[in-house]
């Protein structure tokens, strides 16, 4: 009797063993999504668990590393449990590096990794030290940029903040666009539209902002001086909006001041809030390019005269402070206006005794709705692609 127990006990022992063993041998199954949204220092994938296996998945994610392989023991996400579809944003990434990346999950039986994806992170461009200037000596050299970089640049989000005469910069980039379509673009002038993902098909531009001066969030397509340095509140509101958007996937490549017809202001506030968003995405590790931008010059609002000679001195204020540090970047929109595609210029006029350049004849606004004309808003689509070529590395030659 004793013997036929201890068979039976025997027997029920292995039967379990069998049946954990069988357990063991349901794994999860599960993909990677493909890595999509790749700036320098972020991207987003995930996976989708189709079943659990024989056991609860009770944590899941995406794991990333240099090598090949990666597992839990690297950098990993945590993005729920179950099974199912779950998405993953990576960050903390280096630019200019190739990552491997798998979905994993986990139960009590242990963890299973989907399949391996491979992805390289965006350049961080030009390296500190390489001083840009975006004025009227480049306009003819568009042209020049490899396409390399025409590719690089097509994975840029530029942010040019302001009202309605930032618009000659949306406008050129799309006269552009229809002149070679090479250079590819979308832009957005007006709200409440979000920004467009990230891509690498085409340049994005837009006026969006996250927030400004009167609003702590919210998408804002109209941004003035007020909302870009004249209080503590408009700067702090503007960092904050920086920051938004190179956390929540929308990562800015460059970002500036479209200057409106605004006087009376101080050129030195302005250039100092701007080296202040400058050094605030330096200190927080964010890629974002901030660059100056001179004023209007156009005529919308008048003659030459008292008004256009303290626009031209205040280019001048800034012109001089970018060349202080070899670090800043300019684009030089009023400069731009006051030389026409034959290479004449700059166009002059006389105020009490000092000469100074304003906008030609053939750049003036031409009854268009962003100040400037088409042949002038050309000039700087030109221009502007010029500069994001050199951010994106490019040496210029």
């Amino acid at each position: 009797m004793k013997t036929k127990n201890m068979t039976t006990m025997i027997g029920l022992l292995v039967l379990v063993s069998l049946t954990i063993s069988c357990k063991e041998a349901e794994l999860p199954a599960l993909t990677t999504a493909v890595v999509t949204n790749i700036t320098t220092n972020s991207a987003l994938s995930g996976g989708t668990i189709a079943s659990d296996g024989s056991e609860d998945i009770i944590a899941r994610g995406v794991c990333w590393s240099t090598n090949k392989n990666p597992t839990i023991e690297d950098d990993k996400t945590s993005d729920g449990t179950g099974v199912g579809n779950f998405i993953s944003t990576i960050t903390g990434l280096k630019s200019d590096e190739t990552y491997r990346l798998r979905a994993y999950a986990t139960s009590i039986i242990g963890t299973t990794y989907g399949n391996e994806e491979e992805f390289t992170t965006a350049s961080s461009g030009t390296p500190e030290g390489d001083q840009i200037i975006a004025d009227h000596t480049v306009v003819d050299k568009f042209d020049e940029i490899p396409q390399y970089y025409i590719d690089k640049v097509k994975k840029m989000w530029l942010v040019v903040a302001g009202e309605s005469h930032s618009r000659g910069y949306f406008n050129g980039l799309t006269l552009l666009q229809a002149a070679d379509p090479k250079f590819a673009v979308k832009t957005i002038m007006f709200g409440p539209a979000s920004p467009d993902p990230y891509t690498t098909e085409k340049l994005r531009a837009s006026r969006a902002t996250w927030g400004d001066v009167d609003n702590a969030s919210g998408w804002i397509y109209s941004f003035g001086e007020e909302d870009w340095w004249t209080t503590p509140l408009a700067i702090s509101r503007t960092k904050a909006g920086i920051t938004y958007c190179n956390t929540h996937n929308l990562e800015i490549a460059a970002i500036g001041f479209g200057w409106c017809y605004d006087d009376g202001v101080n050129y030195t506030d302005y250039c100092n809030a701007t080296k202040e968003y400058i050094d605030y995405c330096k200190s927080n590790g964010y890629n974002t390019r901030v660059f100056y931008t001179t004023s209007t010059c156009d005529m919308a609002y008048g003659s030459p005269g008292a008004k256009q000679y303290n626009r031209w001195l205040g280019a001048e204020l800034i012109r001089d402070f970018v060349s202080k540090d070899e670090t800043r970047i300019l684009f030089d929109y009023y400069d731009i206006l006051c030389y026409d595609d034959d290479g004449s210029g700059p166009r002059t006029a006389i105020y009490n005794g000092n000469t100074y350049n304003v906008i030609t004849d053939t750049n003036d606004q031409n009854d268009s709705d962003y100040h400037i004309s088409p042949t002038e808003a050309l000039r700087v689509g030109k221009a502007m692609w010029w500069m994001l070529a050199r951010m994106a590395g490019w040496d210029g030659n």
